[in-house]
């Protein structure tokens, strides 16, 4: 762990922040971020942020015992953020939606930060195959040639 600058929104503070993990996720599936708390209690802050290029999205908050979720409309119904680990949920994740995710968390006066880069893939779709086809191949000189076309795979959406 590692004293660092945290930058959120306009504001700077000065914490421990964790190296980046990476966590990849299948599209529409859920992205579950833990940022190592468990059973809140007492003054506690969590801030849920997003980064993605030059733009960055508060995801959720919870402050003074309340939770908020409201802040993106991309995000509207598919947010939670767990009251006693702090466990940020995002179900039906989308490809859009990769990118940096941060937790700022205050404890009484103790600052610190979680990071993680998000890789949200598509899924692969399942490969037909279809083999032992018939074929007629017609040469330059006139000739043609019958034989087997061994394997054709389709993959299909």
């Amino acid at each position: 762990m590692k004293v660092n600058t945290i930058k959120v929104g306009v504001f700077e503070m000065c914490g421990e922040i964790d190296d980046i993990e990476t966590v990849q996720v299948k599209e529409g599936g859920f992205l579950n971020l833990h940022p190592g708390l468990h059973d809140l209690n007492g003054d506690v802050q969590i801030l849920w942020t997003f980064e993605s290029g030059r733009q960055s999205t508060r995801v959720a908050q919870m402050h003074q015992g309340k939770i908020y979720t409201h802040y993106d409309k991309r995000l509207t119904g598919r947010v939670q953020l767990d009251r006693d680990t702090g466990i940020l949920t995002i179900s039906g994740i989308r490809t859009n939606e990769s990118g940096l995710y941060k937790a700022v968390i205050i404890i009484n006066t103790h600052i610190s930060g979680w990071r993680y880069k998000v890789d949200v893939y598509a899924p692969v779709s399942v490969p037909a195959i279809r083999s032992s086809s018939a074929v007629i191949v017609h040469t330059s000189t006139g000739e043609s040639i019958r034989g087997n076309l061994l394997c054709v795979l389709l993959c299909e959406k």
